[in-house]
């Protein structure tokens, strides 16, 4: 979790990935954000986001980024 939370915050250093749960709902991050954050996850944990993941719930907090990089296949 610690690895995400890092790449999180490299992405938005301004964001409090460990404690804020409505990370998309409320605006902390937005669709350049996801697609940054997509582009990270899949370089750091060697994984593919299939298209039909890239939904706002997984991304609303990094709990929720971390059940999405533990339910896809890594490659």
């Amino acid at each position: 979790m610690e690895k995400l939370y890092t790449l999180l915050e490299e992405i938005r250093p301004d964001v409090d990935f460990r404690n804020i749960t409505t990370l998309v709902t409320d605006g902390f991050i937005d669709s350049f954000d996801i697609v940054s954050i997509i582009a990270s996850i899949e370089d750091e944990f060697a994984v593919e986001i299939p298209v039909d993941s890239m939904v706002a719930e997984n991304f609303e907090s990094a709990a929720a980024i971390m059940n999405l990089v533990n339910g896809v296949k890594k490659f």
